[in-house]
C-alpha cells in the first residue's frame, strides 16, 4: 500500500539483493494480491535503499546509517510540506 500511495519509503534489504527479490506464489493469495506485490517489489527494486549483510556487517553502524536516513527523509518530506504551504519558504 505504500507503493500504490506514493509514500516515501527507504527499502531496508538484509542478506538479500534487490535484485533477487520476488514473490513467491504459493496457492493462498489471490491474483490481483500476487500480482500488487510483485509491481510493489519491482519498484522497490529502484528505490534506493540500505543493504546489509549480517555475515560482515557492524549492526549498530547500520542502525546509525538508517535512522541518519530516516531523519534527512523526515526532514525532507518537512521542507515539503513547508513550501507547499509557503511558495517563498526557504531552508535555513
Amino acid at each position: 500500500m505504500l507503493m500504490e500511495n506514493k509514500k516515501r519509503i527507504i527499502p531496508i534489504f538484509c542478506d538479500v539483493k534487490p535484485s533477487e527479490l520476488y514473490v513467491k506464489d504459493d496457492g493462498t493469495r489471490p491474483a490481483t494480491e500476487i500480482r500488487k506485490f510483485q509491481l510493489a517489489i519491482e519498484e522497490a527494486r529502484y528505490t534506493v535503499g540500505l543493504t546489509f549483510d549480517t555475515s560482515n556487517g557492524d549492526w549498530s553502524e547500520f542502525l546509525a546509517m538508517a535512522s541518519d536516513a530516516v531523519t534527512k527523509n523526515m526532514l525532507d518530506v518537512e521542507e515539503e510540506r513547508l513550501k507547499s504551504i509557503n511558495p517563498t519558504y526557504k531552508h535555513m
